[in-house]
């Protein structure tokens, strides 16, 4: 019985694993593919219009890609990068969202 177990469990996390590079290989394709005319190809940077994207929330990227915008009312300490109005709805990326957000966090470099 503790054998089937690990074998179920070990079974689990290789899906898990497999699931979560899909996920972020899904992620990197549509980033590159339509976020990079603003931003830059490295997240962690500025761009040419657009901010780096690597601080800001689900919540705050989900709101702009569908809006425009940002949320009526901020994350707690999130702070925008600019000002501006620049960024243009793309609605037809909404369900794809988490997998650009995780591609973009999964690219945050760590502080020394």
């Amino acid at each position: 019985m503790k054998f089937k177990f690990m074998g179920a469990l070990l079974g689990s996390l290789i899906f898990s694993a497999y699931a979560d590079q899909a996920l972020l290989d899904k992620g990197k394709k549509l980033y590159l593919s339509n976020c990079i005319a603003c931003h830059n190809k490295d997240p962690n940077m500025k761009g040419s219009i657009g901010p780096e994207m690597v601080d800001a929330p689900l919540a705050v990227m989900t709101s702009k890609v569908m809006t425009g915008g940002y949320p009526a009312v901020l994350p707690v300490g999130f702070v925008p990068k600019r000002k501006t109005k620049a960024m243009k709805k793309i609605p037809k990326l909404q369900k794809d969202i988490p997998a650009i957000h995780a591609w973009v966090q999964s690219m945050k470099k760590k502080k020394k």
